[in-house]
């Protein structure tokens, strides 16, 4: 799997998670993609995170080669200088909460050399076979 996380314009601090079967055989996929926060030093930076049904519970889907299965990611941001305050360069994925994963490609994020992710705290939508309302929440 890969994954495209693309901020919405429309709505601060949301964005759309793409995750896609790059391999030859289809994959099942239930539940949450485990999404992390990443400093320019490659580690994960702790956030205070939170799986939620939205735009509903977890659809069971079987993604076929080349086709994608989506979620919705939200979170607060923080003042950078803040000892509470997580910042990071990078977003990384993974579907086992246990592994930190590979980094997500990112569409609409500050440039990463600025390491202008804040987060204070992140929601992250269940998976979905469809795209449709995944961010509407």
């Amino acid at each position: 799997m890969t994954a495209v996380i693309t901020a919405q314009p429309h709505a601060e601090n949301v964005a759309l998670v793409r995750l896609t079967n790059i391999g030859p055989d289809a994959c099942k996929v239930d539940g949450w993609a485990h999404i992390s926060l990443v400093n320019a030093a490659n580690e994960v930076v702790d956030v205070e995170t939170e799986t939620v049904d939205q735009p509903g519970p977890p659809t069971p889907t079987t993604v076929q080669p080349d086709r994608s299965a989506w979620a919705g990611i939200k979170w607060t941001t923080c003042d950078k200088g803040s000892s509470d305050c997580a910042v990071g360069n990078t977003l990384k994925f993974s579907l086992e909460a246990s592994i930190d994963g590979r980094p997500a490609e990112l569409t609409g994020f500050p440039n990463p050399e600025a390491s202008d992710i804040t987060m204070g705290s992140l929601r992250v939508g269940s998976l979905q076979p469809s795209r449709q309302g995944v961010v509407a929440w």
